[in-house]
C-alpha cells in the first residue's frame, strides 16, 4: 500500500483521495474544508487568503472569536469572585467544546478588557483602611452607596444578625462617608 491510502482526515478521520479534491497538505477531506475547525488550520477562504495566521509574526495570537455574550454575562458576573486564571481556564474550556481542540484560546489581555473598570474589586484579604476607601469609592462611583441609608444597614444587621457592634461601625463608617460627600 501507498503512503497515500493511509493519510486520513484530521478532523473525521475518513481516508483521503486527490482525485476527490481532498487536501493531501493540511490532512483535510473535501467535506470538512468547509467547517470552522478547518479556517484555524489554515484551509484557504474563497478570496484565496489563507486564515492562518502568519508563523513569522512575533505578536500574541488572536484568539479563534471574541467573546460571546454568554461568555461577557458569566464574566461580569463570577470575575469578582474567583481568580482571573480560573475564569480563563473555564472560558477557553467552553471555547474548545464549541469551536475543537484546535481553536486558538483567549488571552488574559482578552479578559482583562471584558472586565474593564469592573476589575477594581478590593484584593483578596484587603481588611485595611486603603482596601475600604477604595471599595466605598468603587461603591460610590457605581451609584450603590446612594442608595443605602440607615433603613438598608438596620434589614442589612437583621438578615446578617449582626451584633450591635457590626451594625454601629458599619453606620459609622457608611453613613459618614455619604456625609462628607455631599
Amino acid at each position: 500500500m501507498d503512503a497515500q491510502v493511509l493519510e486520513k482526515c484530521r478532523l473525521c478521520r475518513c481516508r483521503l483521495d486527490a482525485s476527490e479534491d481532498d487536501d493531501l497538505v493540511l490532512e483535510l477531506c473535501c467535506s470538512c474544508k468547509a467547517r470552522p475547525e478547518a479556517r484555524r488550520l489554515g484551509v484557504q477562504s474563497p478570496s484565496g487568503i489563507a486564515s492562518r495566521a502568519s508563523t513569522s509574526s512575533t505578536s500574541q495570537p488572536k484568539a479563534a472569536r471574541d467573546f460571546t455574550p454568554a461568555e461577557k454575562a458569566l464574566v461580569s458576573k463570577v470575575h469578582g469572585y474567583m481568580p482571573a486564571q480560573q475564569l480563563l481556564s473555564i472560558l477557553n474550556e467552553r471555547l474548545a467544546c464549541d469551536l475543537g481542540p484546535d481553536a486558538s484560546p483567549y488571552s488574559m489581555d482578552q479578559l482583562h478588557a471584558a472586565i474593564g473598570n469592573a476589575g477594581l474589586s478590593v484584593p483578596a484579604g484587603g481588611h485595611d483602611w486603603a482596601s475600604l476607601r477604595k471599595l466605598l469609592a468603587q461603591a460610590s462611583r457605581s451609584g450603590v452607596l446612594d442608595v443605602i441609608d440607615e433603613q438598608v444597614i438596620n434589614d442589612f444587621a437583621v438578615v446578617f444578625s449582626l451584633n450591635p457592634k457590626q451594625v454601629l461601625g458599619l453606620k459609622d463608617i457608611i453613613l459618614q462617608t455619604k456625609g462628607d460627600r455631599e
